[in-house]
């Protein structure tokens, strides 16, 4: 008999138009002062005026760091945690993708002890018990960050570095499809095929649970079935409501059962050059699929995933079925322009380094340092897209 543990889920607002909730959701912890960390690009399209409009409508003083682009930089979670001190904060709300809900569960955790992220960088010490009750509000499909208990974010010269502990679980959830309608098709695919990752991943990990295959699979089957028709018609706000649902049960497979050789590829090419953790995780799973199937081990997973996927129920079938996933979501098997100066030997020291090599050995098969390099030799021999095209 298999022995597990099932990670806790924060209580979840879903729904077209569940922002106006927010509020109601802030009294609730115990009212504001409340900060919010978001999207720099949020700011531009009205989303946090729409927000501010909101709470100072129900007398909550809020202040907006529409700060977050691109992965969070160790500075700014720095410099954000001595705005939430400065401002009193009681409720820190993380509005946007990964980055700015990474950053604002970080932020939630840490402000109030004054210390700097670097401290806890890694689980150096272990995170503090007082943080500041957070909210999580996506406006992406595809990290499901808003129900795990992780958060990476880059040093000054890029490379990753991770947090993880059950003091960075958010209080609440508000996931509202209406705020992924501004979602262009490349990044919905992008973002989607990362939450079809963390799926993939975790119902095939060495730490598979049932609670993983139960989450992996049936988000594999929602994301399956919606994600394809998201990127091509994405003003279609009940498949934008699947694929926002299917990300957010895959975060509960990445919660509970972790991922590995696909994140542990992808997060290592991020931290050698600019490019985007969904497109660089799909095309990592995709290059190690194949090399995954052909071991020994995990068969019985592989095929399970395969068959929710639209495959058959066979092992050798997953490639090909992630693969033609891939394609009907219009992801190309090229990498995209910058990643033509990263070497294999490169990126395969990336990938055994301390933050990364953890995924790895979540991979049900043994993984060896010739088998890093094999890897780290198929990523890099994908095609680069020229600026020019």
């Amino acid at each position: 008999m298999q022995t597990f543990n099932m990670g806790q889920v924060p209580p979840v607002t879903f729904g077209a138009g569940r922002i106006r909730k927010l509020p109601d959701l802030v009294n609730d912890l115990g009212g504001g002062p409340v900060l919010v960390i978001a999207d720099a690009v949020l700011a531009d399209l009205g989303v946090t005026a729409q927000l501010t409009k909101q709470m100072s409508e129900k007398g909550i003083p809020v202040e907006i760091a529409a700060e977050v682009s691109g992965e969070p930089k160790e500075a700014l979670v720095d410099a954000l945690c001595e705005r939430a001190r400065l401002a009193g904060a009681r409720v820190v709300v993380g509005l946007g993708g990964g980055a700015a809900m990474d950053a604002a569960k970080l932020v939630a955790a840490i402000a109030p002890c004054s210390q700097p992220a670097h401290t806890f960088a890694l689980a150096a010490q272990p995170l503090p018990k007082n943080g500041l009750p957070a909210i999580a509000i996506p406006t992406t499909a595809g990290t499901g960050s808003e129900v795990t208990r992780t958060s990476v974010i880059s040093k000054t010269d890029g490379s990753k570095i991770w947090f993880w502990g059950e003091e960075l679980m958010f209080s609440q959830a508000i996931l509202d499809p209406e705020l992924t309608l501004s979602l262009p098709p490349h990044l919905t695919a992008w973002t989607g095929i990362d939450a079809v990752a963390h799926a993939l991943e975790g119902c095939t990990a060495r730490t598979t649970s049932p609670a993983g295959m139960m989450y992996g699979l049936e988000a594999l089957r929602i994301l399956t079935n919606a994600l394809p028709g998201a990127v091509a018609d994405g003003a279609n706000i009940n498949l934008r409501a699947n694929v926002l649902w299917g990300s957010m049960v895959a975060g509960l497979t990445l919660h509970n059962c972790n991922t590995h050789m696909g994140h542990n590829i992808s997060h290592a090419l991020g931290s050698l050059t600019r490019v985007h953790h969904g497109l660089a995780t799909g095309l990592a799973l995709e290059v190690s699929l194949p090399w995954l199937v052909s071991k020994q081990e995990g068969h019985v997973h592989y095929a399970r995933a395969a068959e929710a996927l639209g495959g058959a129920a066979k092992a050798e079938s997953l490639p090909d079925a992630f693969s033609d996933l891939m394609r009907r979501c219009n992801i190309a098997a090229e990498l995209p322009a910058g990643c033509e100066s990263v070497t294999a030997a490169n990126l395969s020291a990336e990938m055994q380094n301390a933050a990364n090599i953890r995924m790895a050995r979540n991979a049900i098969c043994d993984v060896t340092a010739s088998d890093f390099l094999e890897l780290a030799s198929k990523m890099t021999a994908l095609p680069v897209v020229t600026t020019a095209s």
